[in-house]
């Protein structure tokens, strides 16, 4: 008919742009069994969220990877799925914020931006031989008494969380030094001064920007056993010791941050990433541990015990290590940690082979639990 559209895109009225009101954040958790998406309203409530399940892959015994390519896609999909849940629009995202499992780490071409090899899992045992060499050499008996004296002579807390480090495989330290020493890729690329390494926080990062962002968090880098809590930036001595480049390790940014914003080619609108934090931090903010002295408990897949020791960090006693909580502008949170990385893992096996049940597990512990007045609480 006579003055009507022909376009059927034509005469529709514009989506008109969202209102500061209706602005909605996404809450990422990459964690080692399941990746989420969750978006929250400007009063915090949930208003649609999506889960996929992590898979590892494990090439040998011992070994614990994650295909970069498989994670990427499970990303992006369960952004659109949690957005699409909430019924809202993508260009009502105001920002983001993506907290992931620590100490996981990949190595990639500075300017293909292809990987070397998966994903390092912080459960992966490679390096297992690596560690017990270097945990019972010379050097470090060297390095324990050298600290041990210094302590003595100055009282330095880092003297004396020095005189106690020990490598564990959970670092990213010894698992790294074993791909520069067995990946000719990885040294050719280090050579050429064209290899990047990170976490997952920082390769997402570098991902959602498509390249032109190369950063991580003080949370994140306090958890790979080369970044020096006292000092809060990357330890020269750790690296030197395991010859590995400090060209490789990105800068090191504040929790909350600007940290750029997601390529408008990924989801059609730019979107702004406003933090990243490793996930046991991210819990421990969550649980409004601001206090010092707060403590919590979180059980995944392993089992891990925070306690907040202010803004200075504590030394290493007691099987507790010192870690960066957050860094928001001036303020600095410390954390000491102890953890059972396998307990999640070890309860999935047993049920696995049929031999423990969760209501087994529940009866157990409400046999052992006693509530407020000391009474026995029983189950029948």
């Amino acid at each position: 008919m006579p003055g009507l559209p022909t376009d059927p895109e034509q005469g529709r009225p514009e989506p008109s742009a969202p209102q500061p009101h209706t602005g909605f954040v996404l809450g990422l958790d990459v964690g080692s069994s399941v990746i989420r998406c969750h978006v929250y309203d400007r009063a915090g409530r949930g208003r649609g969220s999506s889960a996929q399940k992590v898979v590892s892959v494990c090439p040998q015994i011992g070994w614990v990877e994650i295909d970069p390519d498989v994670l990427w896609l499970q990303f992006v999909a369960v952004i659109k799925e949690s957005v699409k849940a909430a019924g809202i629009e993508m260009n009502q995202i105001v920002g983001l914020g993506i907290s992931t499992q620590r100490a996981t780490f990949i190595t990639w071409n500075k300017k293909t931006g292809n990987h070397f090899h998966n994903f390092i899992s912080w459960q992966d045992l490679r390096a297992i031989e690596l560690v017990k060499s270097w945990n019972s050499s010379l050097i470090m008996k060297l390095i324990h008494s050298s600290c041990r004296m210094l302590h003595f002579f100055t009282r330095s807390k880092r003297f004396l969380a020095a005189s106690l480090f020990t490598f564990t495989t959970q670092h990213v330290s010894l698992r790294l030094a074993w791909i520069l020493q067995n990946l000719v890729e990885v040294q050719k690329a280090i050579e050429e001064e064209n290899c990047c390494f990170g976490t997952i926080d920082t390769w997402l990062l570098h991902k959602l920007t498509k390249g032109s962002e190369f950063a991580t968090d003080f949370s994140n880098a306090s958890t790979t056993g080369l970044f020096d809590p006292y000092e809060m930036c990357w330890s020269s001595f750790i690296t030197s010791l395991l010859s590995i480049p400090l060209s490789l390790l990105p800068p090191v940014r504040d929790t909350s941050f600007n940290f750029g914003s997601v390529d408008e080619e990924i989801f059609g609108v730019p979107i702004p990433i406003m933090a990243l934090v490793a996930d046991q931090q991210a819990a421990m903010f969550g649980e409004c541990c601001f206090q010092m002295g707060d403590v919590k408990l979180t059980m995944g897949t392993g089992t891990f015990l925070d306690i907040n020791t202010g803004s200075n960090p504590q030394q290493n006693v007691g099987g507790f290590y010192p870690l960066i909580g957050w860094k928001i502008g001036e303020e600095v949170v410390c954390i000491a940690e102890g953890n059972a990385g396998d307990t999640g893992t070890a309860i999935k096996w047993a049920q696995q082979l049929g031999k423990l049940s969760f209501t087994q597990i529940s009866q157990a512990r409400l046999k052992e639990v006693k509530n407020a007045t000391g009474s026995q609480i029983s189950r029948k």
